[in-house]
């Protein structure tokens, strides 16, 4: 926790990146919690989380454009396979369709193209896995079961940051 309040110290504004422009921001801990926030000039609330464009778009760039890449491709090729054993999804599992259904939200949800088909590629091979392989279904079954709600669920500043993200978090 020094260490970071020494960081913080030495960075006392920052620059966040926007659709409009850059805006000049100040990164500080949250008493309450000890999370740092970033508190962004003209904005209405404070964003959790201290992202570093410059790490993100930098030496990350690479590791996160594989990593996608990596599923996709893989996926594309193993899911014209497998497709014709899909079992109808009326016949799917509870906990499997559940997570079929909260896909489908996200998907109807979102409003940037990529990202759209990103979770329309996903759905179907997760759900067709977790679905046939029961190891696998009762480990995401436990920790799903193990979050912390409280902690995971957005507030209402990240709703606010999120609306700008291009998905529809009212719905």
């Amino acid at each position: 926790m020094k260490f970071i309040k020494r960081l913080l110290d030495r960075r006392k504004v920052v620059e966040y990146g926007s659709k409009t422009g850059k805006q000049t921001a100040q990164p500080i801990i949250n008493e309450k919690n000890g999370e740092i926030e970033l508190h962004i000039t003209g904005e209405k609330y404070p964003l959790r989380a201290h992202p570093r464009h410059h790490v993100l778009h930098g030496p990350m760039v690479e590791l996160k454009r594989k990593m996608k890449n990596m599923v996709i491709e893989t996926l594309a090729g193993h899911i014209a396979k497998t497709v014709k054993y899909k079992r109808p999804e009326s016949s799917w599992a509870e906990p499997i369709k559940e997570i079929a259904r909260v896909f489908d939200l996200c998907i109807e949800a979102e409003d940037e193209p990529e990202m759209k088909r990103l979770m329309k590629q996903l759905r179907d091979p997760i759900c067709m896995i977790l679905n046939e392989d029961d190891a696998w279904r009762f480990r995401v079954q436990w920790a799903l079961e193990k979050l912390n709600m409280k902690k995971v669920r957005l507030n209402k500043s990240d709703k606010y940051y999120f609306r700008a993200k291009s998905f529809k978090v009212d719905k």
